[in-house]
């Protein structure tokens, strides 16, 4: 009975010893491999074998994980137009290539790597029987759901699938036109002049037109004039059979009165300093 128990111990002991062993040698195993990755130089050189030997696929698999362990830079762009050739040209997977000049446009528009890149786009969303929809992308950067569908039975003119032009307000552009008969072709003139000032202030949306600051200085003089403007319609030039002489002496009146009232005083003597370089008399 001693003998079985000492025997039993002994072949406990030599499993733990085995065991213990097994996992050193993992351990070991997986140091060597931790320590012995593959280097960019050498991901590069096989992405190249891989392709002279006829195995795009695997170049292709290569050649992302090398764009995934970097950050955005110009070699990391290089690789993605790379990448993007070899998804257009051998593996015809055009949507992935899409996705890799679209990343390229958008990160390095001006750049030498994109240059040829609008073409190749093109070329893709030809094969792949798409059109750039570029109201989606105003929709995304504005907040709201490109792939909403708002046209409704109202809708007469849309852009893609989002209303753009109802039926009540090409309704409420006719009723402007008095004294003209309705009829199609003036119904469609209409339309068309509706659809071309939408399309164009659309346009100028996309370009950031309304931040341009020769843009923002016009509109703040035609504010300034339409202003003014409302401001003598409704409190001066009342009357609108005034005469122009009439008017001009409203107008004077005006001015005198509002300057009085804000005790305006003009300093002649720093005009003519400043301005002329001389004393004023």
């Amino acid at each position: 009975m001693n003998s079985l128990r000492s025997i039993s111990r002994k072949i406990d002991a030599m499993l733990v010893m085995i065991i213990a062993g097994l996992v050193l040698s993992l351990a070991l195993a997986w140091n060597y491999y931790q320590s012995r990755r593959m280097t960019y130089v050498e991901k590069e050189t096989l992405a190249a074998s891989l392709l002279a030997h006829g195995l795009p696929s695997e170049a292709a698999s290569v050649i992302n994980e090398m764009i995934q362990r970097q950050p955005v830079s110009n070699n990391s762009l290089k690789l993605r137009r790379v990448l993007s050739e070899v998804y257009m040209n051998e593996l015809n997977d055009f949507e992935k290539a899409l996705s890799e000049l679209v990343f390229i446009k958008n990160f390095a528009p001006d750049s030498e790597i994109a240059s040829g890149s609008e073409e190749a786009i093109r070329y893709c969303l030809n094969r792949l029987g798409r059109v750039y929809d570029v109201e989606r992308r105003r929709l995304l950067e504005a907040g709201e759901n490109p792939v909403e569908n708002t046209v409704n039975a109202a809708s007469v003119v849309r852009f893609g699938n989002r209303h753009a032009i109802s039926i009540d307000q090409v309704r409420q552009k006719l009723a402007q036109m008095q004294g003209r008969e309705i009829n199609k072709e003036l119904i469609e003139a209409v339309v068309n002049g509706m659809t071309q000032e939408l399309l164009l202030a659309r346009a100028a949306e996309r370009e950031n037109i309304k931040r341009d600051s020769d843009f923002i200085e016009q509109v703040r003089r035609y504010e300034k004039n339409l202003a003014i403007n409302n401001y003598l319609q409704k409190k001066v030039l009342t009357d609108g059979s005034l005469t122009e002489e009439k008017q001009r002496e409203l107008m004077t009146a005006e001015i005198g009165r509002l300057a009085r009232l804000e005790e305006m005083h003009i300093d002649s003597d720093l005009i003519a300093k400043e301005l002329l370089g001389q004393t004023a008399t």
